[in-house]
């Protein structure tokens, strides 16, 4: 059964908070999905790498009054999604917690109140009760004859995690805690053979390595000549690319950037 830990005043508040962002950012009716990236990247520095633990989807952390956050790439892009949203929470309502790690790949899992707090606002934030139903009757599904399939389809439209969608039909009084049980126990196998079966194309990002608008940055003061060949070299190498990779060809004398020079390209990102 989907989480019960919190209590109903708590769960109460959590959606009207997630409710008002969505209002607030004119997605009230509107799929968030990839989305999610650019409102996370205006609201903090983001970095998108593989971390060898697949157990971990991201954190959170505040350094000198900055925020940033860190998305692993090596998991399926609904699980970065679920990251994101996640992250948000702590960043809007001021709540830093722990490190979001899943046990079970499903959903990451904690005692601790505020990461629970901040898992229902994302499945709330990226699948409200009021767009579940408006896709619901665009997708032409019965909620009196559920099945996995039509959660699949749904999971891949919202680019949500299998799990957290069939939770929100739950969460949202939309089936019953038997129609529940019956979606709830397809596996994560199971929902990819169903993919196929579908001819559902999965988005993908992985493995990727992103650090915000680091890049185009640094781009932007070569070309205007305030960074030298070999200081593009060594920003462009933090997010593993190289200038030849950008179309920028081989200059000579290296010169690493200083620490004062480090901090400027940073702030500009500010």
């Amino acid at each position: 059964m989907p989480d019960s830990r919190l209590n109903e005043s708590v769960i109460k508040k959590i959606k009207t908070s997630a409710k008002d962002k969505l209002i607030e950012y004119h997605k009230l009716y509107d799929v968030i999905g990839t989305q999610i990236f650019s409102i996370l990247e205006e609201e903090s520095r983001v970095l998108y790498y593989p971390l060898e633990d697949p157990h971990v989807w991201g954190f959170s952390e505040t350094i000198k009054g900055k925020s940033f956050v860190c998305i692993n790439t090596s998991l399926q892009y609904d699980r970065q999604v679920f990251a994101a949203a996640h992250e948000l929470y702590h960043l809007w309502f001021g709540c830093f917690g722990e490190i979001m790690i899943s046990k079970n790949n499903f959903e990451p899992d904690s005692e601790d109140e505020i990461e629970l707090k901040a898992n229902r606002f994302a499945a709330e934030f990226l699948v409200n009760d009021e767009l579940l139903l408006q896709e619901m009757r665009l997708f032409k599904i019965d909620k009196s004859d559920l099945r996995v399939k039509d959660i699949v389809r749904l999971a891949n439209h919202f680019v949500v995690p299998y799990n957290t969608m069939a939770k929100r039909f739950m969460e949202a009084g939309i089936c019953s805690p038997k129609q529940y049980e019956e979606i709830a126990s397809c596996t994560d196998d199971q929902a990819e053979i169903w993919r196929k079966r579908l001819g559902i194309s999965a988005p993908v990002r992985k493995e990727e390595i992103g650090l915000n608008d680091l890049v185009d940055k640094a781009m932007e003061l070569y070309e205007r000549d305030l960074i030298t060949y070999e200081k593009l070299e060594y920003l462009l190498g933090l997010a593993e690319l190289t200038p030849g990779k950008m179309g920028i060809g081989q200059e000579s004398n290296y010169l690493p950037p200083t620490d004062d020079e480090l901090e400027a390209i940073l702030e500009e990102q500010s």
